[in-house]
């Protein structure tokens, strides 16, 4: 398994949003929600304080920026591909790098950083970067794994990824995030949100974990018995700026 935040890694593995895409979950499954969603939950949390000026941090292709009820959104990433994608849908879409950011301190009310901590070397001085930029007292928040994501499939296919979560190579999730966030921010909330994804087919699943070949190697779908359904264990951080 290689480590997710070498930049080496990055590079290639975002040169193009093709695998990005397929490791979304609606992608090749069906998904069941016990409540809201990750997603919801996030834009809630972005709404109840009504940002003017909000930036997404690693913004991939830019989906869920997209529906950020803001009246400016600013996005960057370190990806040439994810820029021109997002600038397709409209956005403000800009190179830059979470460890750098490129604006003024206090600039924006809100940030959001969703599954992009675990891809930088140094989440302390990624972290500081959106303190920094944040107005005091905004807000921040982002959507990262919980441990047991998937369990039932890592168990299957990939045991030592069942035994890496919540541990060092997974590097930036709901458990390893908190102590982070914790000493940058004045409040951090853990919201987890649950449910399960459901393949139909052998094949489905086989084009999920193909989108993961250069981050863990191949892997082999199970042979059954299909319906096959694992558990999602996913976690929204929100935390409030000093």
């Amino acid at each position: 398994i290689l480590s997710m935040d070498d930049d080496a890694y990055v590079a290639r593995e975002y040169a193009t949003l093709d695998r990005l895409a397929m490791r979304r979950l609606d992608r090749t499954g069906w998904l069941r929600f016990d409540d809201l969603d990750e997603e919801q939950t996030l834009l809630a949390s972005l709404a109840v304080v009504h940002p003017r000026r909000v930036l997404d941090v690693g913004c991939g292709g830019g989906r869920l920026p997209s529906l950020y009820g803001a009246p400016e959104v600013v996005c960057v990433d370190r990806s040439p591909a994810a820029i021109q994608a997002a600038t397709r849908r409209g956005l403000d879409a800009r190179l830059a790098d979470a460890r750098e950011l490129p604006f003024p301190d206090a600039s924006f009310d809100a940030v959001t950083c969703n599954h992009t901590l675990y891809h930088v070397d140094d989440r302390e001085q990624a972290v500081s970067e959106i303190v920094r930029v944040l107005r005091p007292g905004g807000r921040f928040a982002g959507i990262y794994n919980a441990r047991g994501h998937l369990r039932e499939l890592w168990r299957r296919v990939a045991p030592d990824r069942l035994r890496a979560q919540g541990g060092s190579r997974e590097l930036f999730d709901a458990g390893s995030g908190l102590p982070i966030l914790e000493r940058h921010f004045a409040r951090v909330e853990r919201l987890f949100r649950g449910g399960s994804v459901l393949w139909l087919e052998r094949g489905d699943l086989q084009a999920y974990l193909d989108a993961y070949l250069e981050m863990f190697g191949p892997m082999e779908a199970p042979d059954g018995p299909y319906p096959f359904v694992a558990t999602r264990a996913k976690c929204v951080f929100v935390a409030d700026a000093p």
